[in-house]
């Protein structure tokens, strides 16, 4: 994937999850002391002030609010919610307790939660910390990412010597498939995932059958009211050939016993950083992917694709992953680092379902149409002269856990999801039309998007 790499730093995957050190409080505890009841007496849900993210028994604070219950990991994936993952990014995560208790508090009649880590990128006990503190992701997986071993046809950045030493597959260490379900279990997560190995278009039936093969020994070895889900990573290709996706898609029928596939692609290079791929080719072929997972009952989660992923919910999909940084929003390529220029300040703006470089909003602006974000995190992000990539991150992801949950059938009602996706993006598309934008802050994807619809 292009990243703009002269203006945007793209280097967080392959090396620590260290924070900022400069994260404020305020993103992380937010101001004053705001709880959420949770129903049947199962305690208060700290949205704001110490603890956020948190349950505890009482709540001394004020400002009271109703929350629905948190669900658990079999009510997440049953399909009756869409799922929306968070992926926990190099920076400002420690942040994320408090977004996720947020959304729920916001939306959680509507919307299951989850969090997806890098089980290279970060020592077992930080792994085991981060998951014990989301307390409203129902679902929290830590991923080997095992496709850093031999990327077949996946280009990736070379793992860290950190990431190899906390994944010692990575430095060719032999590993069982049992020992690897443990490191997962270990590290906090509760939907374990196999290697994830990178499949190999030249040779796909063998390696359809390989990926499959591990899932069957993953799933021998499962303990009682444990969940696994297939990991596969693939190039686009396999999407975009129809004699690819005709042997991905048979493959994954018939082997009933993955109840979830966990799928993530490659985009390919043309795709800009912070934007959507706009190849009708590969839309489709996430489409039928999608469709195919819905006719067949099987979950289908989809790592790592932004708002693609959240487009991809009209046809099936069950779940899709997002975080920060644009390295979460989508899996590409890797990049060249920024160069040393400053990176662009953006901002997603949720009526063009895009987002924008930041020096564009004026145009936006000046529309009698346009509407303030009232989110939590616009408020610190706007009061300080010095742009907060953080707050704009996580601005973002409030943004797309809520428009995950305006989609789900409880909420698109008579309209169903599909309806209700293609309501957002007309309206999207009419938004955009007239406006003056240019360069990364066109929303060229609303299109082809309107037209896969």
């Amino acid at each position: 994937m292009s990243h703009d790499t002269s203006t945007d730093d793209e280097t967080l995957f392959g090396d620590d999850y260290p924070g900022d050190g400069n994260e404020p409080a305020d993103a992380i505890e937010g101001s004053g002391q705001v709880a959420a009841r949770l129903p049947g007496g199962s305690g208060y849900l700290i949205v704001d002030g110490p603890g956020a993210g948190s349950v505890t028994g009482s709540s001394t604070g004020s400002d009271i609010r109703e929350a629905a219950a948190l669900p658990e990991r079999d009510e997440a994936l049953d399909g009756t919610l869409p799922l929306f993952i968070v992926h926990r990014t190099a920076h400002y995560w420690r942040a994320l307790p408090r977004l996720l208790a947020q959304l729920h508090a916001a939306a959680g009649a509507t919307l299951a939660l989850g969090v997806a880590s890098s089980l290279p990128n970060a020592a077992e006990q930080s792994h085991a910390d981060f998951n014990s503190s989301c307390t409203a992701a129902a679902v929290r997986l830590v991923d080997p990412h095992g496709y850093l071993i031999d990327p077949q046809d996946v280009r990736v950045a070379e793992p860290s010597d950190r990431s190899r030493r906390w994944a010692p597959y990575l430095a060719g260490v032999p590993v069982t498939t049992e020992d690897l379900l443990n490191m997962q279990r270990d590290r906090g997560a509760n939907l374990l995932l196999t290697s994830g190995r990178a499949l190999d278009p030249s040779d796909a039936q063998r390696s359809l059958d390989a990926a499959c093969a591990e899932g069957d020994d993953a799933l021998a070895v499962l303990k009682p009211s444990e969940r696994l889900a297939l990991n596969l990573t693939m190039s686009a290709t396999w999407l975009t050939r129809p004699v690819l996706l005709r042997a991905l898609l048979a493959q994954l029928v018939d082997q009933e016993q993955f109840d979830t596939w966990y799928v993530r692609v490659q985009w390919p290079t043309s795709v800009r950083a912070y934007a959507q791929p706009g190849d009708a080719r590969l839309l489709a072929g996430y489409r039928e992917l999608a469709e195919v997972a819905a006719d067949e009952e099987r979950r289908l989660l989809l790592p790592q694709t932004g708002l693609t992923g959240w487009l991809m919910l009209a046809f099936g999909a069950a779940g899709f992953g997002t975080g920060l940084a644009g390295s979460q929003q989508a899996f590409g390529e890797p990049g060249g680092g920024g160069g040393g220029k400053p990176r662009i300040e953006r901002y997603f703006e949720r009526q063009l379902l895009h987002t924008i470089e930041r020096t564009a909003r004026p145009v936006l602006q000046d529309d009698p149409g346009y509407a303030p974000c009232p989110c939590p995190y616009c408020r610190p992000l706007f009061s300080n002269a010095a742009w907060s990539h953080q707050y704009a991150g996580l601005h973002y992801l409030y943004n797309a856990g809520t428009l995950t949950a305006q989609v789900a059938p409880a909420a698109a009602r008579r309209r169903g999801t599909h309806g209700a996706v293609g309501q957002k993006v007309r309206s999207a598309q009419r938004f955009a039309t007239g406006k003056a934008l240019t360069g990364s802050s066109v929303p060229a994807h609303l299109r082809v998007w309107d037209q896969l619809l």
